[in-house]
């Protein structure tokens, strides 16, 4: 359809009235010009102002990074300088093969000083390194050199606290989450040095060592204020002197204040933040605790290629982490276990927490690091059979358990509390024979009313439990006395019964029945008869000692006469 004439007129007009030619547009003004060239001055302008500002920003974080990494690395020469000097200075004041020892493996030889970019350093550390190399040590002061420190630690019963967790009294729990993990630094700051006498370093040799460490040291200080480090960034003997009496103060809360007046000079020597971390959370100050082991994480991390202050730090924080509930504990107890794997009680805590988090693997790998190397073979042992208890591998758990020696080596109630997971004709022979050989009632026959001796294997642990018999349907009200004889236990019930004259043949054997009850532990009953038990080796007639023919604990009812032909 077309259009009327009449609205094109309209639009004519219309153009006419505002000055627009419908066919051909004026030309812009002056003034437009000017405006337009104005605005493009600017944006110019503008352009040039953002790329100044983009190159100032840039040059500010190039400045920045720069400035950070030289942050970093004087706080890292600080931190590798404070811990050559702790190392050189307990040296001196114990010269002890013991203590060269200790230092070269832990820290000396541990230490990364890869960030050390002056070649005179590393000369003279590597010089030092050398004379200590040149100690003569034997092969035995060796074995018994690096198995010391285990036998200083704390022997808590943390392991025993974590054993079956599910079955624990909770103010036990809280106890091994306040005792946590201890490591080497634990026990360096506590030792007793009255042996120090033992296997001391040849004077010239000690002489010389100390000498050339001086010089390191020296060197190494002139080093650190061309990089401008604080004073109060760099320990000195005085401060070690005044961190190892604090260390020794038992009353946790007065150590703690003690500690923390020392803080201005100790704030790059990580150890410092790990005795502040371990006496809050000896405290139960865990929440304060965790934000140490975090500031020991920014101190510590990089330092050493093997820390196991670190680990032991980190599984603890992971511990109070699990018991304050707290997301991420299975994730920290796998970072301390990257740290190291020869912090044998780090180990066993992240196995722990691993466990209770559902990563069975990733714990029994944790526990198993432990025994491929032959660390604390026996609470390593009791951690993983626990954890093969708890989450129901009963094949595993038999096949450890058909290994004398891991029978021989773990605490006979665990290992009933692991045979009553089994069923009881699935029992292994090797477990019955260790529980029948290893405990032996004996009449002591003498002039007048005789006693009862209990004889027993360590694995027994007759000193934690509360001993109870039973002879003839009359229970013994008498207490036992205990002692060690030949490396087992004894319990003697003294002067409790007639059982026949000494010097005549005719002797009545008692019928017994010995109960041990346990901390946080069923009672075990076990019932004692002259039938010798047939998974025991035949004895000479002349043993007269009644053996264990059955065990009653908890559900369990194990026969170790029925067992004849296993």
């Amino acid at each position: 359809m077309r259009c009327s004439p009449i609205p094109r007129l309209i639009i004519l007009a219309a153009s006419i009235a505002i000055g627009v030619n419908l066919a051909h547009a004026e030309p812009p003004s002056s003034t437009q010009t000017v405006d337009q060239k104005t605005a493009d001055q600017k944006t110019v302008e503008q352009k040039a102002v953002d790329a100044a500002t983009a190159a100032k920003a840039a040059a500010d974080a190039a400045e920045a990074k720069r400035l950070a990494e030289i942050e970093k690395d004087r706080r890292a020469t600080a931190v590798a300088l404070n811990y050559c000097r702790a190392s050189f200075h307990r040296i001196r004041k114990n010269p002890s093969k013991t203590v060269m020892l200790e230092e070269q493996s832990k820290i000396l030889n541990n230490l990364n000083l890869s960030g050390i970019a002056d070649q005179e350093i590393i000369k003279l550390y590597s010089a030092v390194l050398d004379e200590i190399h040149q100690v003569e040590i034997a092969e035995k002061e060796r074995v018994a050199l690096e198995s010391r420190h285990k036998r200083e630690f704390q022997r808590r019963l943390f392991t025993n606290a974590m054993m079956l967790g599910t079955e624990l009294a909770t103010a036990q729990f809280v106890g091994a989450v306040r005792t946590g993990a201890n490591s080497w630094w634990d026990y360096r700051a506590s030792e007793d040095q009255r042996d120090g006498a033992i296997w001391k370093v040849e004077k010239g040799r000690l002489t010389t060592v100390v000498s050339k460490s001086s010089i390191f040291l020296d060197t190494f200080w002139r080093m650190a204020k061309k990089k401008n480090i604080p004073d109060e960034w760099l320990i000195r003997g005085s401060d070690l002197d005044r961190l190892q009496l604090a260390m020794q103060i038992r009353d946790p809360k007065r150590r703690l204040r003690v500690l923390r007046r020392m803080q201005r000079f100790m704030i790059y020597y990580p150890p410092y933040w790990y005795y502040i971390a371990r006496t809050q959370q000896q405290m139960g100050q865990l929440f304060a605790a965790l934000k140490t082991y975090e500031r020991l994480g920014e101190v510590a991390r990089g330092h050493f290629r093997n820390d196991d202050m670190l680990a032991a730090g980190l599984a603890n924080q992971s511990l109070i982490q699990a018991h304050l509930s707290q997301p991420g504990a299975h994730v920290t107890a796998l970072k301390a276990l990257d740290f190291s794997s020869s912090c044998w009680q780090a180990n066993l805590l992240c196995a722990s927490v691993l466990a209770d988090s559902g990563q069975t693997v990733q714990a029994e790998d944790a526990i198993l690091a432990n025994l491929d190397t032959d660390l604390e073979r026996s609470r390593s042992l009791v951690h993983l059979l626990s954890l093969y208890y708890r989450s129901g591998d009963t094949e595993k758990l038999t096949q450890r358990l058909s290994d004398p020696r891991v029978c021989k080596d773990v605490p006979v109630p665990v290992l009933l509390r692991c045979a009553s997971r089994l069923d009881a004709a699935k029992v292994p022979a090797a477990l019955n024979r260790q529980l029948a050989g290893s405990l032996v009632v004996m009449p002591h026959r003498q002039f007048g009313p005789d006693d009862i001796v209990v004889v027993a294997g360590s694995g027994w642990q007759l000193g934690q439990a509360r001993l109870t018999l039973n002879l003839n349907g009359r229970t013994v009200k008498i207490r036992p006395r205990l002692s060690r004889h030949k490396g087992q236990l004894v319990a003697r019930f003294s002067r409790v019964g007639e059982f026949g004259n000494p010097l005549s043949g005719n002797r009545t054997p008692p019928k017994a029945t010995l109960i041990l009850d346990y901390p946080d532990t069923p009672k075990v009953r076990l019932a004692l008869g002259d039938k010798r038990p047939n998974v025991v080796a035949a004895k000479p007639a002349a043993d007269d000692g009644l053996r264990i023919t059955a065990i009653q604990f908890d559900k369990m009812h194990l026969s170790l006469i029925a067992v004849a032909g296993r």
